[in-house]
């Protein structure tokens, strides 16, 4: 029985968070120099905040990144 319950734990739990991961959004920010920056999470805002922040790492100064696209 002990055996029974320990599963049943170990199985809700990934189920619980495979179906977390699957409702993230990841974004892609590009820059006109090439770089880019991706980023996953919960909000959509802030994935696309870190994608930006992430390209924006990479790109020289002076040039602007945008956020092409989120699923």
């Amino acid at each position: 029985m002990k055996n029974v319950v320990t599963f049943l734990v170990i199985v809700g739990s990934l189920l619980l968070t495979l179906s977390s991961q699957a409702s993230a959004w990841y974004c892609v920010a590009r820059s006109t120099t090439g770089a880019s920056g991706w980023a996953t999470h919960y909000s959509l805002a802030r994935a696309q905040r870190n994608a930006l922040y992430q390209c924006a790492r990479r790109t020289p100064r002076g040039y602007m990144c945008y956020v092409t696209g989120c699923m």
